[in-house]
């Protein structure tokens, strides 16, 4: 049997390993948002493999003694530390940086990339813990972050990047929703790459979960969402209610969100809209019956006045 002296001295071994390499120099070209060695060759670059190692009393030295700027940005993606331990979850790091004056609200780059900031990456991603994005906010991250940068369309050309914390939060942690509306985020904030914000998000991710919360919180029931009509083939717009959108959600009638649904239309009732006489949609059942596979039509019938 190994001693605990060898297997000590064994992974101290590895972790020093792992550590040179990393000061290997990298082509930055070949690096992604969240590589520490996105810093290399910088001021920042002992500050950034302490924040990587979570070495709080390293990082307050390099900030308070050598005086390394704590919101330095390394200049492919226009990040700072912070941003990088939100998104590889370094707690320790994202605190300590903040107490050091980390600005929870600096964005990375808007000329080439979306102008994110720590508080859209904690919201957005499910590896960061929903304590760091608490963290944030309550050391004046703005609830109400919305992208200021550009995104790419797919055909080389930059469109304005505007997608709110919120409206990710969606997509990735109930929680996270429940933390940035608790912390004063408008649950109808409107950009112009959202159309309705987090309501548009809830029914594209079909969380019915989300959407009752975010009405139940002021989500406004009376907005109207933009519809693209693909069979028209100059590709117009229209406008449709809450209870089109709600249309369009169906679920197995045993399932959890089927539950949430039908609490979400209880919801609207209260308030004079009524599901239950709402037409479908053209082109609704179709899609039902593809995706349901139902035995035989009494089975199709019956789901539809259910569903």
């Amino acid at each position: 049997m190994m001693s605990s002296k060898f297997i000590f001295i064994t992974l101290s071994i590895c972790a020093l390993s792992l550590t040179g390499c990393r000061d290997i120099p990298a082509d930055k070209a070949d690096l992604l948002g969240d590589d520490y060695r996105l810093f290399q060759g910088t001021i920042a670059w002992d500050l950034a493999k302490d924040v990587e190692d979570q070495n709080v009393q390293e990082i307050k030295r390099q900030v308070k003694k050598l005086k390394v700027p704590v919101d330095y940005k390394e200049t492919k993606f226009g990040g700072t530390l912070l941003m990088l331990a939100v998104r590889t979850n370094k707690y320790r790091s994202v605190k300590t940086l903040l107490s050091l004056g980390a600005n929870p609200n600096t964005p990375n780059d808007t000329v080439r990339n979306f102008g994110r900031n720590a508080v859209i990456f904690a919201s957005m991603h499910n590896w960061a813990s929903a304590d760091i994005l608490r963290l944030l906010l309550e050391n004046g991250g703005n609830p109400n972050s919305v992208e200021c940068g550009v995104q790419e369309d797919g055909f080389g050309n930059f469109n304005p990047a505007c997608n709110s914390a919120l409206f990710y939060a969606v997509f990735a942690s109930f929680e996270k929703v429940k933390i940035l509306i608790e912390a004063g985020a408008d649950v109808n904030l409107e950009t112009s790459a959202t159309d309705v914000g987090a309501m548009y998000a809830a029914f594209a991710h079909q969380r019915m979960d989300i959407l009752l919360y975010l009405l139940e919180h002021g989500a406004d029931y009376h907005r109207k969402f933009e519809r693209v009509n693909l069979d028209d083939p100059n590709y117009p717009t229209f406008k449709v209610s809450v209870l089109y959108e709600l249309r369009l959600q169906a679920f197995p009638l045993d399932s959890k969100m089927y539950q949430e649904k039908l609490k979400v239309i209880a919801f609207l009732k209260k308030r004079g809209l009524d599901y239950w006489k709402y037409p479908c949609p053209d082109g609704t059942i179709e899609i039902i019956k593809r995706e349901m596979e139902f035995e035989d039509e009494h089975q199709l019938q019956y789901y539809l006045k259910k569903y």
